[in-house]
């Protein structure tokens, strides 16, 4: 049982205690304004994530899957 708690554990991302709830708080993380994350979502895969409900969904992200993905996209620069 004890492997079981562990395994599920190193699944969830290191990141979880800054899982970002709303648009509003993945913008302030990147300092950028809604609009701008939601575009970013849109053109440039910006890891956002879905959680359904019966009607519509309720955005979130993990501070470091942004923050790869800002590695990811400024290295090209």
């Amino acid at each position: 049982m004890k492997s079981v708690e562990i395994q599920q554990a190193e699944s969830i991302p290191s990141s979880a205690c800054k899982r970002l709830d709303s648009w509003k708080e993945i913008a302030s993380y990147l300092r950028r304004s809604i609009r701008c994350v939601q575009r970013w979502e849109k053109d440039e895969g910006l890891p956002i994530l879905r959680h359904q409900h019966a009607r519509g969904a309720t955005v979130y992200a993990y501070g470091e899957k942004l923050d790869e993905w800002w590695r990811g996209t400024t290295s090209d620069i």
